[in-house]
């Protein structure tokens, strides 16, 4: 007696192979996981350096000590403060300004001011150390942005 063909044996021996091969897939992913992972380290690092460096330049635009006197009006949030370091840098809203930049970041800052809050008025936080020629040009470059409400700031005297 004759046995009926196996059919198992068929697809053993010339069959189709369905079977897929996933060590190459693998290999690939973890290759572009650890890339991944790299870039996201040095962005990490990048931003934590910037962050820093943001961080002095707002601590530099803050050590201004301004000399003592008497103001009348304090300083609001709309207000544009400029601040003037002894050694004369420049400083614009905690931002690093050159003098030759001052007057066309003024005309941007008020013109933002402007739309939001009406009324534009510029603040100039001169060092008690800086020299005088320093805040006139800062009170030059405002009139020239078309800012004609200057002030000085200073500390309450006691």
């Amino acid at each position: 007696m004759q046995s009926a063909p196996d059919s198992s044996n068929d697809e053993e021996e010339g069959g189709i192979f369905a079977e897929i091969n996933i060590t190459p897939l693998t290999d690939v992913f973890l290759v572009l996981l650890i890339i991944f992972m790299l870039i996201a380290s040095s962005l990490a690092k990048l931003e934590k350096e910037a962050a820093k460096e943001e961080c002095a330049v707002a601590e530099k635009a803050t050590a201004v000590e301004t000399p003592k006197g008497s103001g009348d009006v304090p300083v609001v949030p709309k207000d544009i403060v400029v601040s003037i370091l002894a050694d004369g840098n420049l400083f614009v809203e905690n931002e690093d300004v050159t003098q030759e930049l001052l007057a066309t970041k003024l005309i941007l800052l008020k013109s933002q001011a402007e739309a939001a809050q009406g009324l534009v008025r510029v603040v100039v936080r001169g060092d008690k150390s800086t020299q005088y020629q320093k805040v006139m040009d800062v009170i030059t470059a405002a009139r020239s942005a078309g800012i004609s409400d200057v002030a000085l700031a200073s500390q309450p005297s006691r």
